[in-house]
């Protein structure tokens, strides 16, 4: 398996998958404020010091590949955030007996409308870097608002530093060979959604784009038994955003978890 990983704690393994440009390092605030947890972060292909995102390569194969990656490290849980979501989502989906509890932040569910903006910007970006444009002015671009994705940064200087130096050592590969499209095409229905057997919870930023905020509640209403909880004073990334706020309710679901598969096997 070529993708990089990098481990915090002890204890019953969680997989954390990050949002696009980053890295698994963005969890490590997080981590720190989940103790008892053998923290799993794995660097997406394409990010950090995973190899590249092969063309053609579709959502279910990529999700097969964390499946892969979550059975040898014995986690049988997961936490996502963004388009990290969009990747959980169907690991739990075509992989359901892995994974018996789900947290996804800022939920990306497969074929729903992009926010305004968003297309114009993929195109921008990779028109530049088909040019050959520095990261650190790929960086700024991205992160630019609107779209609103880094917004919520903006009122933690220190957070969006570290965020855009992750961010300028991207290598945006995925977008100069067409790869990243090949994940595009894909549609999760409410069937699939309906389907979820994970224990799962939705956390969404306050001030989170409206198109996230709407993939939220139809997360409710679709994944039996899921739960939402909304963040004050939190964009689009709220689970690195406010660490200290999330991390005592992520904490207590993949417990809640966790006792069920004790109770099961018991």
């Amino acid at each position: 398996m070529s993708l990089h990983v990098r481990t915090h704690g002890d204890g019953p393994a969680v997989l954390w998958i990050h949002g696009y440009t980053m890295d698994s390092s963005v969890w490590e605030p997080l981590w720190g404020l989940l103790p008892g947890w053998r923290h799993v972060g794995v660097d997406l292909p394409g990010h950090g010091r995973s190899r590249p995102l092969r063309p053609g390569t579709s959502l279910p194969a990529l999700a097969a590949e964390l499946a892969e990656l979550a059975r040898a490290e014995r986690a049988t849980l997961v936490v996502a955030e963004s388009i990290g979501s969009m990747i959980a989502l169907q690991l739990v989906i075509d992989h359901p007996g892995d994974v018996r509890g789900l947290v996804v932040g800022s939920p990306t569910i497969a074929g729903a409308p992009a926010e305004p903006g968003t297309a114009g910007r993929y195109r921008t970006l990779a028109g530049l870097a088909r040019m050959g444009v520095d990261g650190e002015r790929l960086a700024d671009v991205w992160m630019a608002a609107p779209p609103d994705i880094f917004r919520g940064t903006e009122r933690h200087p220190e957070l969006r530093a570290r965020l855009r130096a992750i961010v300028a050592r991207h290598s945006w590969r995925e977008l100069r060979d067409g790869s990243m499209y090949g994940l595009s095409k894909h549609v999760h229905t409410v069937d699939d959604l309906r389907g979820i057997r994970a224990r799962t919870l939705v956390v969404v930023g306050v001030e989170d784009m409206p198109g996230f905020r709407a993939s939220a509640e139809l997360l409710r209403g679709s994944v039996p038994g899921c739960g939402v909880i909304t963040v004050p004073d939190a964009g689009h990334l709220c689970m690195i955003e406010r660490p200290a706020v999330v991390a005592p309710v992520i904490g207590g679901h993949l417990r809640a978890a966790t006792r069920e598969v004790q109770h099961a096997d018991s």
